[in-house]
């Protein structure tokens, strides 16, 4: 074989290679979560990954634009607050969603989305968010009821997601052209054909059946185990049932 033939092949392959690799890393490569979520079981439990990121989520951009794009598909003001899940003043999100880059940024839903609630703190105080027990106020077939609504009006195509992204945030090209090609169809696919989109299998079934799967009941023991008071007590009665 002619040198130059050679080299073209070694070239071809190189590119190849890097192409492979560059594909990894924008839809696969996973990414610690910022260091204050696992600094405590609270903060784990309310923010942190369960694993659900790998298979399932939705992706970041997605995620922050629906409520913003479609309100009038949510029961009031105040965008996935309006769905009864607990936020904290300052942060991003409610508890019960995590935030974490598996190739891209995604969002998806962990154990504290049914096992999170607030208590009001008077006229214009923010609420107190706990972790423990059953979520009092969280509709979490309202969220997926959402999506899908979301997901048949035909705005929901990536001239208006990019469009209210860019709001948000300056897009690189490599994501935009992700977001525009693979992200948007793809998510809007999944919302249309009923998927619960915010949860992997195993989250999924654990939801519908809480013995089912032992390591999410682990993590909820992990939990009763650095609380105290009202919160400790409201775990263990949950814990209880699970026996």
């Amino acid at each position: 074989m002619r040198t130059g033939v050679r080299f073209v092949l070694l070239v071809l392959v190189l590119l190849g290679a890097g192409a492979g690799l560059g594909y990894w890393y924008k839809m696969n490569h996973v990414v610690a979560q910022p260091a204050w979520i696992g600094a405590n079981q609270r903060d784990s439990f309310l923010y942190g990954s369960a694993g659900a990121e790998e298979t399932a989520g939705i992706p970041y951009w997605i995620w922050l634009s629906l409520p913003r794009r479609f309100p009038e598909y949510l029961p009031g003001p105040g965008g996935y607050a309006s769905l009864g899940f607990s936020w904290e003043e300052t942060l991003e999100m409610p508890a019960g969603f995590s935030k974490q880059q598996v190739g891209y940024v995604r969002v998806a839903g962990n154990c504290a989305m049914c096992h999170s609630y607030s208590v009001p703190n008077g006229s214009g105080e923010a609420p107190t968010v706990f972790a423990a027990g059953p979520g009092h106020t969280a509709e979490v077939q309202k969220l997926l009821d959402f999506y899908r609504q979301c997901a048949q009006d035909p705005r929901f195509n990536a001239d208006n997601i990019l469009d209210e992204a860019s709001m948000a945030t300056r897009l690189s090209l490599t994501d935009k052209l992700l977001y525009r090609y693979v992200l948007i169809p793809r998510t809007r696919e999944r919302m249309l054909r009923g998927e619960s989109v915010m949860f992997d299998q195993a989250l999924w079934q654990h939801s519908t059946n809480p013995g089912a799967q032992p390591a999410y009941r682990k993590r909820l023991q992990d939990l009763y185990a650095s609380l105290s008071g009202p919160e400790k007590t409201a775990l263990d009665q949950y814990l209880q049932n699970l026996k």
